[in-house]
């Protein structure tokens, strides 16, 4: 395994940046809006909306063109005074069983059994004034996710994978449980065998896993199924289980703030 975080931690203020910022552009602001681009679909994720009872907040899918490189992000502005997560602007590649549609990469859905190597490199640049984290996330299902209908009753795990949180962002769900070593990399485990959709607009029930690591990074190049084949050793899933999709975004609780993504590469076999 050759897992490495990486230390260079990228977060600024927009009154501390000395360097002006590359003109951007506004994809789209719309709730759910899903856009392809090279490596995967950017998706404005504002699963928990409703709880702004201001009516103010709002996120938006950008892209902006840095040395002759396109770059893409997002954007979000949610009010401060709650303890929740508002959003999760992302890109992400497989099929949501959330949102499924459009699809991006048919190695997904891809069954933990079956996985020989599951690898996420990253690297992005935040510079905000609010509350939030950086986290992947893996969707396990019971079954393999069509493409063009929606099933989060096949869902049986949520496996989140933090790398950053300010300093007044909330401990991942559920209890730590445990603090592993993935080469030399340290790893908190929280867990919650019994977690939901604290929206409250689904019922169903699933395992929620968060790895929360010690070290703060905005990059990482993370050994994924090392990770998983911890959960299946802890008995936490079960090896019969479908990787439905592999998310990154931010889980945004307040304030404003611009994400913009360097690289996202998925390596599966």
């Amino acid at each position: 395994m050759k897992t490495r975080i990486f230390m260079a931690v990228i977060i600024l203020s927009a009154c501390s940046s000395k360097t002006p910022e590359p003109p951007s552009t506004v994809l789209g602001c719309e709730d759910y809006q899903s856009i392809a681009v090279e490596t995967g679909i950017l998706y404005n994720n504002v699963w928990n909306k409703h709880a702004d009872k201001s009516g103010n907040g709002i996120q938006c899918l950008k892209s902006r063109e840095v040395n002759g490189i396109i770059q893409h992000g997002w954007s979000w502005s949610w009010p401060k005074g709650k303890r929740v997560v508002y959003g999760y602007p992302q890109i992400k590649t497989g099929s949501s069983p959330w949102d499924p549609s459009p699809h991006f990469d048919d190695r997904f859905p891809a069954k933990i059994s079956s996985l020989k190597e599951l690898k996420l490199n990253f690297d992005v640049e935040t510079i905000t004034n609010g509350t939030h984290n950086l986290a992947a996330s893996m969707w396990l299902t019971k079954e393999p996710i069509r493409r063009d209908e929606p099933n989060p009753s096949a869902v049986a795990a949520e496996v989140m994978i933090w790398t950053y949180s300010t300093e007044e962002h909330f401990n991942p769900a559920g209890k730590k449980s445990a603090e592993i070593e993935v080469n030399g990399s340290v790893w908190e485990v929280w867990v919650d065998r019994n977690w939901k959709d604290v929206s409250g607009l689904n019922e169903n029930r699933w395992t929620y896993i968060t790895f929360r690591s010690t070290q703060h990074s905005m990059q990482a190049n993370i050994d994924l199924l090392k990770l998983l084949d911890y959960a299946v050793e802890q008995q936490l899933v079960t090896t019969d289980l479908y990787v439905a999709d592999l998310e990154l975004g931010n889980e945004v609780v307040s304030g404003s703030g611009t994400t913009w993504i360097r690289a996202f590469n998925v390596i599966i076999n």
